[in-house]
């Protein structure tokens, strides 16, 4: 039976979204009048909404499309392409050994799309049910979706400040797009280094 390792993590995706948005709010209506504290109310309430509609755009956003931002290449985004490199930096890994059992894989003539295909089919395939590898791949999923949503929220944030209803959420403070800007650096950062992990570690699996 399939895991499906992105449904397991929609759950998580989704409370850090609407962690976001309250935090958001919070910041924007750091007043302790009663009003603020009102619209803090509705806001946060309204965060949860926003949150499950944003992560359904996560969702239906082609996988292609986020590894692209995540990794900021137009091709060869994903890290399979890069294996290779990635490899010769993990000292878990021997790399002869490694390119002497996968040839095709490790060669250094063919491009970053083959190698990420035969990566896939040679290491990744055999070793994907192992403990190591599906805890890497979940969290990789976990944080390349968590950028997308915030990134989305950043987005919807800009666009609020500039078309929105200001007698809502009055002006909003500069502090809101510095905690969200930060959410979305730390989560990319996590990205890519979990997706690294991830093909690194299939392979250690897979040796």
């Amino acid at each position: 039976m399939e895991i499906d390792l992105k449904k397991e993590n929609s759950r998580n995706v989704f409370l850090i979204m609407a962690a976001s948005l309250v935090f958001s709010a919070f910041f924007q209506f750091s007043s302790a009048s009663v009003t603020s504290l009102i619209k803090l109310a509705v806001v946060g309430s309204g965060s949860v909404m926003l949150s499950a509609v944003l992560l359904m755009i996560t969702n239906i956003l082609p996988q292609s499309v986020k590894h692209k931002f995540v990794f900021t290449r137009l091709k060869n985004e994903l890290p399979a392409c890069r294996v290779d490199q990635l490899c010769k930096k993990d000292s878990r890994i021997e790399y002869d050994l490694v390119k002497n059992r996968w040839p095709e894989v490790f060669a250094d003539e063919i491009d970053g799309d083959t190698r990420n295909s035969r990566w896939y089919q040679q290491i990744y395939k055999p070793a994907k049910d192992t403990r190591e590898v599906l805890q890497a791949h979940r969290t990789f999923l976990l944080y390349r979706d968590t950028f997308s949503g915030l990134t989305l929220i950043f987005l919807a944030t800009i666009v609020w400040a500039l078309i929105g209803d200001a007698t809502i959420t009055g002006q909003i403070k500069p502090v809101v797009f510095f905690i969200q800007g930060l959410l979305i650096i730390l989560s990319l950062i996590a990205a890519r280094i979990s997706g690294n992990r991830f093909v690194v570690n299939a392979v250690a699996a897979a040796e």
